[in-house]
């Protein structure tokens, strides 16, 4: 379900001054996270355009931002997918995939670090105590939200944070399109690819 643009968080214009006035804190990043994708888009560009968060928001971005989610272990993503389940009180049986992403950005914030979040105001039980759902759906942009989007405003390819689901788990989160300061790719997309294809008779 496609949401309309929340009204924007009163801290986003703090937050965005004090990432200008830090430009070091944008560190090049190469690694790889993990992701649980639905069936429902299951082509590599699906996948890594962050178009299903674009549309219906996320915890560290506005409907509107495109961004990309995973974890830093196969286990915690696993875990990650079964939020809203467990948020929600329900049960999701539709089948789903477990991928590998290759990632090599040029600006990564890094919001693991207690010096930048004591800089940027900012404290870990704050941003895991608030119920952005919630205020997503009552038309209000949540802290981490605007923290996401002041990022990306300033030229941040992404995020490196503590995941809220998962104890000592952290999430990547990419703001796609990377254009030239980076790149995506699926670990064996040729197993992939060979799931869209169709059978020959």
């Amino acid at each position: 379900m496609k949401l309309p643009h929340p009204s924007p968080n009163p801290r986003y214009g703090e937050l965005r001054a004090v990432l200008v006035a830090h430009p070091e804190w944008l560190v090049p990043w190469s690694g790889h996270f993990f992701r649980v994708q639905t069936l429902l888009f299951p082509t590599a560009n699906d996948i890594l355009s962050g178009a299903g968060a674009k549309q219906r928001g996320g915890r560290w971005n506005s409907p509107g931002l495109a961004a990309l989610y995973g974890c830093t272990t196969d286990t915690a993503a696993l875990e990650e997918a079964k939020a809203n389940d467990r948020y929600y009180g329900i049960e999701t049986k539709t089948p789903r995939l477990l991928v590998a992403i290759n990632a090599k950005v040029g600006h990564l914030l890094d919001l693991t670090s207690p010096a930048i979040r004591r800089k940027l105001g900012i404290n870990l039980p704050e941003l895991a105590g608030e119920d952005w759902r919630k205020l997503l759906q009552s038309g209000q942009e949540s802290l981490s939200q605007t923290l996401g989007r002041a990022a990306a405003s300033t030229g941040a390819s992404g995020l490196l944070v503590r995941s809220a689901s998962v104890r000592n788990a952290h999430n990547v989160v990419i703001f796609p399109p990377l254009g030239t300061s980076g790149r995506l790719s699926i670990i064996e997309s040729e197993a992939l690819a060979r799931l869209t294809q169709p059978e020959k008779a």
